[in-house]
């Protein structure tokens, strides 16, 4: 076998001029002694003092810079990263829509601000309405302390239960996303639907009782010939009665040509373990599926166009033998009901 040289990176090599001492290191020691050299024939007759200190530094700063490393690197290495670091600083300005975060006048307070709890934006003061001349008001027509309070009262009750009607309508909401959203194994969500329906239809009642007795209180008294005063302007509280939902049928899945179903017995209970096999119309089976505890099945990949058998099996239970017309549409679950 040849032996073939190792390669080696031919561009690091330097020529050398006089021994070890190479090009650049001549350079240096040459520029750093003519400097020296000037400076000795300009100014040292006339300005001794200030000439042979810059003498002496100029040789012994191009002796440096040839002959003197630092760390295995040479001293114009050092000036060099020096240089970088001075005028490339690492300094980072936070920029979001065109806007210098620094620039802000909160900005170097923030972490006092944020330890204090503080809010950063303070809100606009609201504007104050134009002062009106006040008449002589009767206070035997003014609300008693107990109307006021029964008033207050009823009007954290509303507003409470206005915040869980919201609230629930909003589970609601999430509930309906949740169901439209292709899982790997369906969730029923009929039992939790009924009780925050329940709780809804309870809120509701609940809010027109309060509605009706805060109408009673802040009842008016019949207007008299005697001019009016106006009366104390009180916040009243907005119920809103959401209509009751309708009730959808849950999607076992978004796919068209899925085949998906659920089982059940006579009693109305889910049948949990009972296989599925569809057949094409040749007789060939295509799926083979299995229901989960609350009775589902669904296919994984949609089928081709075309007719298919769905036969079910489980001990002691009977089903129909099923037969479809499948033709790229979304497939509602198939209800089937045990024998």
């Amino acid at each position: 076998m040849d032996v073939h040289p190792i390669p080696q990176n031919v561009t690091s090599f330097q020529f050398k001029l006089v021994g070890d001492m190479t090009l650049k290191q001549f350079g240096y020691l040459a520029a750093g002694s003519a400097f020296a050299y000037f400076v000795f024939i300009v100014f040292a007759r006339d300005y001794p003092f200030i000439a042979w200190p810059v003498i002496v530094f100029s040789a012994l700063l191009g002796i440096g810079f040839a002959f003197l490393p630092i760390a295995s690197r040479p001293l114009d290495y050092w000036l060099v990263a020096f240089l970088k670091a001075v005028y490339s600083p690492t300094y980072r300005v936070w920029k979001k829509n065109r806007k210098t975060f620094k620039e802000e006048p909160l900005f170097n307070s923030r972490l006092a601000m944020y330890l204090a709890g503080q809010p950063t934006v303070q809100p606009a003061p609201t504007p104050q309405p134009i002062a009106q001349p006040v008449q002589p008001v009767d206070i035997s027509e003014l609300p008693t302390h107990e109307e006021l309070q029964k008033t207050v009262d009823l009007a954290r009750q509303a507003q409470q239960l206005q915040m869980r009607i919201i609230q629930t309508e909003r589970t609601l909401s999430q509930i309906k996303t949740e169901t439209q959203k292709p899982t790997p194994i369906p969730v029923d969500y009929t039992q939790q639907v009924n009780v925050i329906l329940a709780d809804l239809q309870n809120l509701v009642t609940q809010a027109s009782a309060i509605k009706q007795q805060i109408q009673s209180v802040t009842e008016e008294p019949p207007a008299k010939t005697e001019p009016v005063i106006p009366p104390v302007t009180k916040e009243k509280v907005k119920i809103i009665i959401p209509a009751k939902p309708k009730q959808t049928q849950i999607a076992l899945t978004t796919f068209p040509n899925v085949i998906n179903g659920i089982v059940k017995d006579k009693e109305n209970n889910y049948l949990e373990g009972v296989v599925a096999v569809i057949y094409d119309k040749e007789g060939l089976p295509v799926r083979a599926l299995k229901t989960n505890k609350l009775g589902q099945f669904t296919s994984s990949t949609p089928l081709p166009n075309g007719t298919y058998t769905l036969e079910l099996e489980k001990d002691d239970f009977t089903f129909d033998v099923l037969q479809m017309e499948l033709t790229g549409e979304i497939l509602p679950p198939l209800m089937i009901t045990a024998k």
